[in-house]
């Protein structure tokens, strides 16, 4: 925090001083790998996802407000209580059955809709702007909580480091993955609903024989995927980890996006998928330069290097 910090005053509710501010990083995310199981009672699908946060990260800037003006939220993509950002300050004051007097100030560098998480990191890194400038100390299940109801992604970005995302994404359980990671994001611009996307899935995947042969197929692919993962000691290794069940289905209806991930492999990647549910494809590269060399071959198609954001700092822990 930058200013001079909170004073505490005699109601024991702590205040920023008006000068006060908190910047919080909040990067992108990618799905190593992305299984896609049967719908749950919650109408959310089973996942089973490896996932890992990278170094393309947007900017959270909280700074108090006066006292009465309540919530203001500025971002150039999502901007008012339509954000994600927004949405976790509003849960969080209902839950606390208070209000906070904040600005919030979003600077985007991680494109919307293309599967990185971005607006469900912002809404992560906002909970934590705003836990630091008003010294609230929040416990650990609250936070969760509070991270849960507002998007399935939010609870994975409060942690860092690579996790394996369960249940719905919210079950989170830390994984070590080797490294260094040298990764290219193509941002192909192509913005794509998570609802259409799962939508397209469920219409091309044949009806299962039943719903227990469609719950035993998810858990043979999860433990095939468990695996690969224990046996990645390097880097090379995740080459049978990468992949993702989301990806056909959107590539056949928008072929470009397989072009991107042929590119990829025909720039050197040793391994290419979809991130989440696109549009977004990533490739993992044996070393920063021939990261950079692709890059570059890639041109005039968005991309960007980045690399892993390890280790991770602790278990997250399930919900009840």
């Amino acid at each position: 925090m930058t200013g001079d910090g909170v004073a505490v005053p005699k109601d024991g509710i702590a205040v920023p001083a008006p000068d006060a501010v908190v910047e919080v990083a909040a990067p992108a995310k990618i799905n190593l790998a992305l299984l896609v199981g049967p719908v749950r009672s919650d109408g959310f699908h089973e996942i089973f996802s490896p996932m890992l946060p990278v170094t393309l990260a947007d900017l959270v800037r909280a700074r108090p407000a006066p006292s009465g003006a309540g919530l203001a939220l500025t971002c150039d993509v999502a901007p008012g209580e339509d954000n994600l950002a927004a949405r976790a300050v509003r849960e969080l004051e209902r839950r606390l059955e208070r209000t906070f007097d904040v600005r919030l100030e979003i600077v985007k560098r991680v494109p919307a809709a293309a599967g990185l998480g971005g607006g469900s990191s912002d809404a992560a890194a906002a909970l934590k702007a705003v836990e630091r400038l008003f010294a609230l100390e929040l416990p650990v299940r609250l936070r969760y909580e509070v991270a849960g109801a507002v998007g399935s992604d939010v609870p994975f970005f409060l942690w860092p480091g690579p996790q394996l995302a369960m249940g719905r994404g919210t079950v989170l359980k830390d994984i070590v993955l080797p490294e260094p990671l040298h990764i290219v994001i193509v941002l192909p611009g192509l913005p794509l609903s998570t609802a259409d996307v799962y939508r397209w899935h469920g219409d091309d995947t044949p009806p299962p024989a039943s719903a227990q042969a469609e719950r035993r197929a998810f858990v043979e692919r999860t433990q095939a995927l468990l695996v690969a993962l224990q046996a990645a000691a390097r880097p090379r290794g995740l080459a049978a980890v990468v992949g993702n069940e989301l990806e056909a289905p959107v590539v056949a209806r928008h072929p470009e996006l397989g072009e991107l991930g042929r590119r990829l492999r025909a720039a050197g990647a040793y391994a290419a998928a979809m991130s989440g549910s696109g549009s977004s494809v990533f490739g993992l590269f044996a070393s920063a330069a021939s990261a950079q060399r692709a890059r570059a071959a890639l041109a005039p198609t968005p991309a960007v290097y980045v690399t892993d954001l390890q280790p991770s700092a602790g278990e997250a822990p399930e919900p009840r």
